[in-house]
């Protein structure tokens, strides 16, 4: 018998976990340049639940549908134009872009061990240097980091631990 990439269970899975993310997104704190969303908490449980091929391609998902203009990343944007470097709007592609590798990450520790320990590092380090480099008011590595990390690390670390409490209790129930 033939294996399926994705079998239906998987789409409807990934489709669920696409539609946290956006929900996630859309709940906004505007913090100066960078907002405070739930996103993180959302792809930390993505990839705690679905692992790292169908949490990458939830993420993956969800980015698409924001290029192609769904109004799915904060305070309901979309568009390319969020990954365009030095446009006020491309600040913070860095972030979006950082999901990813931060799905990938999760979902290797997920699918290669029974530590389920979701680290925000690879987002914080992507979307940081992203920031610095991209930002049109040209702040320094010192203020980038006190606009895009300092203000962030005890609510991450908060949502990182509700995420693994949460993504331990679904796999619980979904068998995944």
């Amino acid at each position: 018998m033939e294996k399926k990439f994705l079998s239906v269970r998987d789409l409807a899975m990934i489709a669920i976990f696409v539609a946290l993310i956006i929900v996630c997104t859309w709940i906004t704190i505007p913090l100066g340049p960078v907002p405070f969303t739930l996103q993180t908490f959302a792809i930390c449980v993505t990839g705690g639940v679905l692992g790292l091929k169908r949490g990458t391609i939830a993420v993956v998902v969800y980015i698409l549908l924001g290029i192609v203009g769904v109004p799915v990343f904060s305070e309901f944007s979309s568009g390319i134009v969020k990954f365009i470097p030095n446009t006020e709007t491309g600040m913070t592609g860095g972030y979006i872009l950082g999901f990813i590798l931060t799905v990938i990450i999760i979902g290797i520790f997920k699918n290669l061990s029974k530590d389920k320990d979701n680290k925000m590092k690879a987002c914080f380090i992507f979307g940081t240097i992203w920031f610095w480099q991209f930002n049109p008011m040209h702040m320094g590595l010192a203020a980038s980091i006190s606009a895009c990390v300092i203000p962030f690390i005890i609510p991450d670390l908060a949502k990182i631990i509700v995420a693994l409490l949460v993504s331990t209790q679904v796999n619980k129930y979904l068998n995944v």
